[in-house]
């Protein structure tokens, strides 16, 4: 979706960190929510790994005529105000945490939701700060 030229990876960030919210908040629902829980997973993983993840392209001197019509900012744009957002609520909830261990509390904490019969165990501290995370997201977006 925030692929599409047309799409806005705001909005689809928007949907998925509101879900790990809601999946937090109440786990039973989480079973009924995997793909999206997944998701939010491959967009932190994207955030964590890729060093490109919203990095604007160089415009081309002559960029097409519809580019300069367009009423919403390219979609280079969209992820990267994702990626700020991101960037901005980790700051907040994980300040003295380096990005890779934040990252990897936040998706422990959606793999322990997510996947209950595999043992994975996050602490009450962890979920608090995973949710407070996606709430410090969803208002940046």
């Amino acid at each position: 979706m925030a692929a599409h030229e047309r799409g806005d990876a705001r909005g689809a960030a928007r949907l998925l960190a509101l879900m790990a919210l809601d999946c937090i908040d109440n786990p039973e629902m989480a079973a009924e929510q995997e793909v999206a829980l997944n998701n939010v997973y491959r967009l932190l993983e994207s955030y964590r790994s890729n060093v490109f993840f919203g990095l604007d392209t160089p415009r081309q001197p002559f960029g097409r005529i519809s580019d300069k019509l367009a009423l919403t900012p390219p979609k280079e744009r969209h992820v990267r105000d994702v990626r700020e957002a991101i960037e901005r609520a980790r700051l907040a909830v994980f300040a003295k945490q380096s990005k890779e261990r934040a990252i990897e509390s936040v998706e422990r904490v959606l793999r322990s939701i997510a996947y209950p019969e595999r043992k994975v165990r996050s602490s009450p501290a962890d979920k608090k700060k995973a949710a407070l995370f996606f709430k410090t997201l969803l208002e940046q977006l």
